[in-house]
């Protein structure tokens, strides 16, 4: 037995680390690029305004983010604030669930473990935000439910019924965890009790209060929210050849997600992964739940007719797969190479922290600028030189844009002007035009404006041989007119 791994780690190690990665990855976040990603900006522009709703997706995100805008301000800080609480609290939960079913050990791998999954340890630090909060409410939500098993209570029953409101707030999706997980209590023996105990009601009441709001929005506004989700899903002419589609996505969606777990578990402990330990009730009720899973994806497949998925999708209803694994395998903390999955652990946390800090850098060598190049300080500084005023209506055509402008200016009203939409902005209402790329100068040909300013700006982190990006602009006065003190283009 490796006996430096058998010592039980101090009670406040887990949230040392945690407190050491994530703030580490915040300051990364607010050091390497003022500019935004896709996700971040759509909640840069969104949280203009609360709402019952905003689209495609649950509120809750836009919620929370508009609360961290009130405390810290309208800043790239504030978005990486958020994402990084989510993050560490769901390896938080992981590990308060783990070390009631598993020795301390064994219990901190199990939550570190999720650094394997590509899309927590990765993809929910480069751009993703629903996902994340979705994630972070599933955890939780398992916490509650091994302390329910343990010993039920009515504070339990009533934090399951928010966990679960809160987590359908949080992404639609979060109902197949839902179903998942109710169906695994049901159908085992040990735990189906709990589901007939008064206080489920209770449960029920207090998630139907909290989602009311948005469930009368949606109401009014089911087509908008639904349209997108399908069409990511996918569908297919032909019910054989959708299933085969369907079913292949769905498989390498979960390969790419688990895959690099598994392969490494394999590697690591050898022939101990195949002995499963099956007389834990929470083993046997994790089983149930991926087999309930399943067959449930299968269902979506077959009847459902979804033709596509991607590995984030699956995070919020795999993220467990580590805890299930080594709550089965409780022989493993006594493994001589367990000291080897913490080192593995160690040096894809470091490297993680070195990707994400560096890659605006990386992309500008390879010459694949991504948004995090944008020259955003620049652009400011140069409508601030033509006479911008921080407070007027900004209109444009690019999202990301926009989420950009929002941060730069938070006292302006941003507001994103797609084709085929009437004119956002009224001509005599002072506003301030801004376009990028063909998308702005199609944006222009739609508004009618006469004289265009085009401003050539250079990517950070390119060569010299780097196309600059051009910007179009134009100053909408009181009058309707344009206003002429813009410096003409380089």
């Amino acid at each position: 037995m490796n006996t430096s791994f058998a010592i039980t780690p101090s009670r406040h190690a887990p949230w040392l680390l945690l407190l050491l990665y994530f703030g580490a990855h915040i300051l990364s976040r607010t050091l390497v690029s003022d500019a935004l990603e896709l996700d971040e900006a759509e909640q840069a522009l969104w949280t203009q305004q609360l709402a019952a709703g905003y689209g495609a997706q649950p509120p809750l995100y836009t919620w929370l983010q508009w609360t961290m805008f009130q405390i810290a301000g309208v800043s790239v800080l504030s978005l990486s604030l958020l994402k990084n609480l989510l993050l560490a609290s769901t390896y938080a939960f992981v590990w308060l669930a783990a070390r009631r079913l598993m020795a301390a050990p064994l219990a901190l791998l199990a939550a570190a473990s999720m650094l394997l999954i590509p899309q927590i340890g990765w993809e929910s630090q480069r751009d993703l935000t629903h996902s994340v909060l979705a994630t972070a409410v599933a955890a939780a939500t398992l916490y509650v439910v091994v302390r329910l098993i343990e010993k039920p209570c009515s504070v339990l029953y009533l934090a399951l019924g928010l966990c679960a409101a809160l987590g359908l707030l949080s992404k639609y999706s979060f109902s197949v965890f839902l179903a998942a997980l109710g169906l695994a209590l049901l159908l085992s023996r040990d735990t189906r009790p709990l589901l007939r105990s008064p206080w489920i009601i209770a449960a029920v009441l207090v998630a139907l209060a909290v989602l009311a709001p948005h469930a009368l929005w949606l109401l009014d506004n089911w087509q908008l929210a639904s349209a997108r989700t399908m069409e990511k899903l996918g569908t297919h002419a032909s019910l054989t050849a959708g299933v085969a589609r369907g079913l292949g996505s769905l498989l390498s969606a979960t390969l790419a997600t688990l895959a690099a777990f598994m392969l490494a578990s394999i590697a690591i402990f050898g022939r101990a992964v195949w002995r499963a330990e099956t007389n834990s009730r929470h083993c046997r009720l994790s089983r149930r739940y991926f087999g309930v899973l399943g067959a449930l994806m299968l269902g979506i497949v077959i009847v459902g007719g979804a033709t596509h998925f991607k590995g984030r999708w699956l995070q919020p209803l795999v993220f467990m797969a580590p805890l299930t694994f080594f709550c089965c395998r409780q022989h493993l903390a006594a493994h001589p190479r367990l000291s080897w999955l913490r080192r593995l652990l160690i040096a894809l946390a470091l490297l993680y922290l070195f990707m994400v800090s560096m890659r605006p850098v990386f992309d500008g060598w390879r010459d694949r600028p991504d948004e995090l190049n944008e020259p955003v300080a620049e652009l400011a500084d140069a409508l601030l030189g033509a006479g911008y005023d921080e407070h007027s209506l900004i209109v444009t055509h690019d999202p990301v844009l926009g989420g950009v402008l929002r941060v730069r200016f938070p006292q302006a009203r941003i507001t994103v002007w797609k084709e085929g939409f009437p004119e956002p902005a009224p001509r005599r209402a002072p506003h301030l035009l801004i376009g990028r790329g063909d998308g702005g100068r199609r944006l222009f040909e739609r508004a009618g404006v006469a004289t265009v300013h085009r401003l050539a700006l250079p990517p950070r982190h390119v060569g010299p041989g780097r196309p600059p990006i051009e910007y179009r602009y134009a100053l909408i006065s009181s009058t309707g007119a344009q206003v002429q003190y813009w410096p003409a283009a380089p």
